[in-house]
């Protein structure tokens, strides 16, 4: 994906995804000038803001210069790189164990071992539910936790879902538990 901008200084500016030496998902901008060498390509850092002698600025930090880009490019761009971010999690997704007892709340369950883009997030999320340790007045075991689990009895229909490799499912652990 890519995005096709404009600076504040006029400056012609594309946002696009691509993977880095390492093989991650990383946010770059190509300055479509003719000045630049085709294919030149500057890593973005993050959306920042500042305060400067003509008031405030914002824009992305990209290897030592701010692009003064509209807020909603940076957004969308990030959140495409999140999207084949969590893709790339699926091949090695599996369910871990969440528990905590509490005064008002307990939960013995199972969480992703990872975020999971949106399109796989709407096929499992009928089978999961939120949860907040921080309900109860008091924690009485287990550890804080805050965020998605799957629904007691559906452990089984996400790895389905999920396409969980056979040697990372839960009910081989258990067996192998016992």
């Amino acid at each position: 994906m890519d995005i096709r901008s404009k600076s504040k200084s006029g400056e012609a500016v594309r946002l696009f995804v691509d993977r880095d030496r390492y093989g991650v998902y990383q946010v770059y901008a190509d300055f479509m000038t003719p000045a630049t060498t085709p294919g030149e390509r500057c890593l973005c850092h993050g959306w920042g803001a500042w305060k400067t002698g003509q008031g405030m600025m914002e824009g992305i930090f990209a290897e030592g210069r701010v692009i003064e880009v509209p807020k909603k490019d940076w957004n969308s761009i990030v959140a495409a790189r999140e999207e084949l971010r969590n893709r790339d999690h699926l091949e090695d997704i599996h369910l871990v164990k969440v528990f905590f007892q509490g005064d008002r709340l307990s939960v013995d369950s199972y969480t992703l071992s990872a975020p999971v883009d949106r399109e796989t997030w709407k096929r499992i999320e009928s089978c999961m539910c939120f949860v907040d340790s921080a309900d109860n007045d008091t924690l009485l075991a287990g550890d804080r936790f805050v965020g998605w689990v799957v629904k007691a009895g559906l452990e089984a229909e996400v790895e389905r879902l999920l396409g969980v490799q056979p040697d990372r499912l839960i009910d081989r652990e258990t067996k192998a538990e016992s």
